[in-house]
């Protein structure tokens, strides 16, 4: 049995507890441990939660653990996924009971696919990737290291997401289209064009903006 340790203890970090605690393989390959937050009192108010047990600067991966990043900020995940990597750390993904996951379908480590996500076939999911509740990604897309497809957005075939980029809500992405590194897609939006890397694009039809 492996033990989870989910780096941020914030509201991503209390959202990932709940979702592998309903995870696939939960209590069968691994339990969960704790949390990593560089704030200790990161969970005063809330109960039910295990127990911060260290900070990602600091802490040591002891035999059996194995860890995965909960941090909205992606520049700080990318921060702690290092880290820990550098330390000798181990990341799994967690991977939702309801999420559908089809043919051909690979999920790089680290990475979280929430509760209704549905991956159709030959899909390619990059390291530390996330695609949040109800998302759908088409067939032949691929989403890059650290990517982020948050609730309820459609992701059309072959789309290339690249690293770090984030697609915010409600977004539509039509297929065949490139969103670039570290680049944005605000919510519901409705993307028809390439978006270069590091921009913004917001509306229906989707426009840069930034």
């Amino acid at each position: 049995m492996k033990h989870l340790v989910i780096i941020g203890a914030g509201g991503f970090g209390r959202e990932m507890f709940a979702a592998a605690t309903n995870a696939r393989g939960y209590m069968e390959s691994f339990d969960v441990k704790g949390f990593l937050d560089e704030n200790p009192r990161a969970l005063d108010g809330f109960a039910d939660y295990p127990e911060i047990i260290g900070a990602p600067s600091t802490y040591a991966p002891q035999e059996g653990d194995v860890f995965i990043t909960a941090l909205g900020n992606i520049a700080s995940r990318r921060k702690c996924a290092a880290i820990i990597a550098e330390k000798g750390g181990e990341f799994i993904s967690i991977v939702a009971k309801t999420a559908f996951i089809g043919t051909n379908v690979r999920i790089g480590k680290g990475s979280f696919i929430a509760n209704n996500a549905t991956l159709t076939a030959d899909i390619t999911i990059g390291d530390h990737a996330c695609v949040f509740h109800s998302s759908s990604v088409g067939h032949d897309s691929v989403l890059g290291d650290f990517s982020h497809v948050y609730a309820q957005c459609s992701i059309g075939g072959a789309v290339r997401v690249g690293e770090g980029a984030r697609i915010f809500p409600g977004a539509v992405v039509v297929p065949r289209r490139r969103i670039g590194r570290d680049s944005t897609v605000g919510a519901g939006s409705t993307v028809l064009i390439d978006v270069e890397d590091g921009k913004t694009v917001f509306g229906s039809p989707a426009m840069e903006i930034a």
